[in-house]
Formats: C-alpha cells, structure tokens, sequence
C-alpha cells in the first residue's frame, strides 16, 4: 500500500505499490519460461497475442481433474468446425475455473500445497500433434496450467514453447465464446526480460461470422481473471 487520501498540497492521491510473480492469476506464458533462448515476455511478436478465437469446448465431457486434452478432442472439433486454423488463438476449455467460481482456489487448485495440485491439462502427446500440423499463434487453457498438475515432465510446455508458441493460463469466462467468430487479444504487460507476465485478455465477438449467431451482433468480452491465485504462496508452471 503506498498512498491514498489528501497531500499537503491540498489535493486527493491514491498511489500503490504492486508486486506479483509473473505466473499468477490469468497471464501469458513466454517460451523462455521453459525453452531456453526462446522468446522472453518482451520479445513476444503483437501478432502471435491476437487473431481468430477457437474455442475447443469440452464442457459436456465433465472433465475430472486427471484429464488429459487429446488429439482426438482437436479431431472432433474440427469435424465440425473445419480444420484450425492457421494463426488463431486456441482456447480450450474445460470448464475448470467454473470450480473457481463456485468453491474458490482449493477446488479449483486441488490443494494448498504445490505436491498435491490437481487440475486437468493438454496431453503432451496431442501438443505434438499440433505442434506438427496446426499453426496456432498462442495456446490458451481455464486452468492453472496447459500441463496437468499430474504431468511432471511439462512435455506440452517444451514441445510448444520450442515453436516459440506463448500460453494463456487461467482464462474465465470461455463458456462466453462461440468456437468459432471471435477475435482474442492478449495484453500483457511488457516485463523486460521476463519468463511471463499477468494480462488482460479480451474477445471481440462477430456476429456475422460467430458459431453461435442468430443474427448480426458484436460484443465484448473479458476472458481474465486478473488475481485468480495471486495470493497462494507458490508459482504455478
């Protein structure tokens, strides 16, 4: 807290002191957070932070927290949407900050203690499909993380971030977005030399080309949640 009610020179100020580790709440991940000599929180190219929404919705699934996003779910979705598209943000969505939402940050975390987290994540395997055939500009997940917590070697986070791919983790409000028809910008702060950054994610909707249109419309959406686990006492990869 730094300052906040009347100076001396007779005029109201409020002026506060922030300090956060650059994983906590809904932030962007770097590639250098796990790749080394890969893009640092700064060197992120504005274009590979925005462009088309897909949102891989899984939702009816009931995803359970040992949950492994397959090549499968990526195949299913796209026998309905068309192939993904080349620069998009690909959003999956599990429906996972819904337990945020609803039993706070132990039933969304799995636990106060690093060693027993437990959240739903992207299969390393199915980031080395995409990794090989789709051309997404980021990867974004409505969980701590696009690794499960299970998953102890991070294989998604290597194999995506050596393509120089950023992540976007602990996304709210996916149940918002159509798969298709959106555009998604990912603002984060431009932290020098950093392994990530908290943001400010937001979608614009298109009507005319939404999933979920019934007629034209356009809308705007906040898909962050800027203190989602700021206040545990550990990062979360």
């Amino acid at each position: 807290m730094g300052h906040r009610g009347m100076t001396p020179g007779g005029f109201y100020l409020e002026n506060n002191d922030f300090q956060s580790s650059e994983h906590s709440g809904t932030h962007v991940d770097a590639p250098a957070h796990m790749a080394e000599g890969k893009w640092k929180a700064d060197q992120i190219l504005l274009e590979r932070l925005t462009g088309p929404g897909v949102v891989v919705d899984l939702w009816e699934k009931n995803v359970t927290s040992d949950y492994l996003v397959s090549q499968q779910d990526f195949q299913d979705w796209e026998e309905k949407h068309g192939r993904i598209p080349d620069g998009c943000i690909l959003m999956i969505h599990t429906g996972w900050a819904k337990r945020y939402w609803d039993g706070g940050q132990l039933a969304y975390m799995g636990s106060t203690n690093e060693s027993g987290l437990s959240f739903p994540g992207l299969d390393p395997a199915a980031a080395r499909w995409l990794a090989d055939n789709r051309g997404m500009h980021a990867v974004g997940i409505d969980t701590c993380s696009v690794d499960s917590a299970k998953t102890e070697a991070k294989g998604s986070h290597t194999t995506l971030f050596a393509l120089n791919i950023p992540f976007l983790e602990n996304v709210a409000n996916l149940d918002q977005l159509p798969a298709t028809g959106s555009t998604i910008f990912a603002l984060p702060i431009k932290i020098g030399g950093g392994s990530g950054a908290p943001a400010r994610i937001i979608a614009i909707i298109n009507g005319d080309t939404s999933a979920a249109a019934s007629g034209p419309r356009q809308g705007l959406i906040g898909i962050g949640v800027l203190a989602l686990v700021a206040i545990l006492a550990f990062n979360v990869i």
